[in-house]
């Protein structure tokens, strides 16, 4: 049976005239009659009303077989996709057209509707520009899939800033796109111009700030001496390069004025100070180790107030001073208390003058 029939029969097993069915679901019998004849079709949002008025499923009112309807969804898509790799974007259309009418609750085929709409000559019409949009919003709003979220999301994007000249929607859009992909937030503001003039200086320093932390973040764990025993594949010398690389990063954007970065200067040369103990090479462990220390007091001390100077960082207002709970001076001095890698360093007067240093500016605190 077609919609339309399945529609007539529940509505006559349920003893229901065309009036009262229209009267419940707020439309005009007209329309009803339209549905039963299949010369239209209900939007999507009446199958939950019309699911509830007789008292059936969504799939018993589309006569659904699960299986064969996602085979034939599949087997569409593949169609509209292999006529968009001929260039036939008229056909492409009608093809998505006919195969959303088909099956209405299936937001895929609502996608490539989308796309065929906007691709090819078909995106110079703004009827077809504006039924892309309203098939684009109903995915965000009914779509639990994430990929089609995505698409959608990033095609809204697009639309406003190429098809409608509306950066600020574009902008908005822009702004829900995951991190982490090409297609990311940064990439689409770039590629289509959305930022104000007056931002866009401030938007992209914090994005560089943002994105240089992430990295050094990832470059940490990766060097980390505590990952010996974790499938880490590199040698002790490639991950003190890598400590290395993220001191230059973080001296490229925020310059010499260090202020509350002087905690990752603490944690990467205190880290390659460990590197350099697991190789044996003791004298060049306690070089960073004695910079560390250096780095912690600074931290303990940096002014709150201050911003950094730095071209790309140069004004940004320094971060809170809390970290784990304990100074960063603190914490140096309780690792070389707790942790047995230290040992082999106890008697040594430059590690001795080290810990000294600490214990003095921990006890005047």
């Amino acid at each position: 049976m077609s919609f339309g029939q399945v529609i007539k029969r529940l509505r006559r097993n349920a003893d229901m005239t065309q009036e009262q069915l229209a009267e419940m679901l707020s439309v005009s019998p007209q329309a009803v009659s339209r549905w039963e004849t299949d010369t239209a079709m209900p939007d999507i949002s009446f199958l939950r009303p019309l699911s509830t008025i007789f008292g059936v499923t969504s799939d018993v009112l589309l006569e659904i077989d699960v299986a064969r309807v996602n085979e034939q969804v599949h087997a569409y898509v593949q169609e509209i996709l292999q006529l968009h790799l001929n260039r036939a974007y008229e056909e492409m259309l009608s093809l998505a057209r006919k195969a959303y009418k088909e099956i209405p609750t299936d937001l895929k085929l609502a996608s490539m509707l989308a796309y065929a709409l906007r691709t090819g000559k078909n995106g110079e019409s703004e009827e077809n520009i504006d039924e892309a949009i309203s098939l684009l919003k109903l995915i965000l709003e009914k779509s639990l899939d994430n990929t089609l979220r995505f698409r959608a999301t990033a095609a809204l994007c697009r639309i406003y800033a190429t098809k409608k000249n509306n950066k600020e929607q574009a902008l908005f859009y822009a702004n829900q796109l995951p991190e982490g992909h090409k297609l990311s937030a940064p990439y689409m503001i770039a590629q289509y111009n959305l930022m104000p003039e007056e931002k866009k200086t401030e938007t992209y320093r914090e994005e560089i700030v943002k994105y240089a932390r992430a990295t050094v973040d990832a470059m940490y764990a990766l060097a980390d001496p505590d990952f010996e025993d974790q499938g880490n594949d590199l040698s002790v010398a490639q991950r003190i390069e890598i400590m290395e690389m993220q001191l230059e990063i973080l001296r490229l954007v925020y310059g010499e004025q260090l202020l509350a970065v002087n905690i990752d200067f603490y944690n990467i040369k205190r880290i390659i100070g460990c590197l350099y103990l697991l190789n044996g090479e003791q004298e060049r462990a306690l070089d960073y180790y004695e910079e560390a220390a250096e780095h912690a007091i600074a931290f303990d001390t940096y002014c709150e107030d201050a911003s950094y100077t730095s071209l790309i960082a140069g004004g940004l207002r320094t971060l809170e001073r809390i970290w784990w709970g304990l100074s960063a001076t603190e914490n140096f001095l309780e690792r070389m208390a707790t942790q047995p890698r230290y040992e082999v360093l106890k008697e040594n007067t430059r590690y001795q003058k080290i810990l000294k240093i600490l214990q003095d500016f921990v006890a005047a605190k």
